[in-house]
């Protein structure tokens, strides 16, 4: 028997487009546009096809391989429309909803991830005019489809296992400000949202930024909100952070020379000084401090 596609049909893009909130008419016909150029190529198609089946399998380890590529050129060949990857994450709708129901999710982690979901799938192509999302944006989507992580307050908490345990990895959503109280909040209710989805109790919290880079931590006032923040891990150096200052310092991709940065903050100015000294920056690698992982 011929397996079933996993690519989105036609007729069900209206409704995924509705799941995530996405009323833009330029936005829908771009989908409908994308989706009749693949099915009049039968060898894309089953490219995508297999994409599909990797990246929704939640034993897959081609999630974890692909954030080190920039795009799928070894899977779709080097000139593929990049508005492929909008087609592939909202193929995602249907397992998003299931697994969303499986985890019995209440109407705040839903209006969560359907929003996060969104931002993924449309703030490349209206904030940063691209013409479809970055690779490591269908990526970043996928975690949520697949309920890799949960959004509690401020922060969100991302469950991984490997030899030596079970352990939470936090992540920091872009936009609002990291205010200590909120953060501290967050840590405190997020244990009793991780035992009720991911059914694990006292798990090691974990923190991979640059806002936990020691070279940050020279720029900073003591009393700012990123040190206070740094102030609630055991920190260690990672690798080189350039990639993600620039992603969400400056929502640069990249840049040809540190001198056209620009500098609408202090801290984009002061970053920026660092790189045109020619300094490294890295990220920061950070063990939550038992103090703060008990509750008050």
């Amino acid at each position: 028997m011929e397996e079933k596609d996993l690519l989105i049909e036609r007729n069900d893009i209206e409704e995924a487009l509705t799941f995530y909130h996405i009323n833009i008419q330029n936005y829908k016909d771009k989908c409908y546009k994308c989706l009749d150029d693949i099915n009049k190529n039968s060898e894309l198609k089953n490219r995508i096809n297999y994409v599909l089946k990797l990246l929704y399998d939640n034993e897959s380890e081609q999630l974890k391989l692909l954030w080190n590529e920039s795009d799928l050129n070894r899977f779709m060949g080097e000139s593929y429309n990049k508005f492929i990857h909008n087609m592939i994450l909202l193929s995602g709708y249907k397992i998003h909803q299931e697994n969303m129901n499986k985890y019995k999710f209440d109407s705040y982690q839903v209006l969560v991830h359907k929003n996060r979901v969104r931002e993924c799938l449309t703030s490349d192509i209206y904030n940063r005019k691209l013409e479809g999302i970055r690779l490591s944006q269908l990526l970043w989507g996928l975690y949520f489809i697949n309920i890799r992580l949960i959004e509690v307050g401020r922060l969100q908490y991302e469950y991984y296992n490997n030899q030596k345990g079970n352990f939470i990895k936090i992540h920091i959503p872009k936009g609002d400000k990291l205010l200590y109280n909120e953060v501290l909040n967050s840590i405190k209710n997020s244990k009793k949202e991780i035992e009720r989805y991911f059914k694990l109790e006292n798990c090691q919290y974990y923190c991979e930024s640059w806002l936990l880079s020691k070279d940050i931590t020279k720029l900073l006032d003591s009393n700012s909100n990123i040190a206070k923040f740094q102030q609630l891990f055991d920190i260690i150096e990672g690798k080189n952070a350039v990639k993600d200052i620039l992603n969400f310092v400056y929502d640069l991709q990249q840049i040809n020379s540190y001198y056209d940065l620009p500098e609408r903050t202090s801290l984009q100015s002061k970053i920026k000084q660092l790189l045109v000294d020619g300094k490294e920056i890295h990220l920061g690698i950070g063990k939550l401090k038992k103090l703060y992982e008990k509750d008050n």
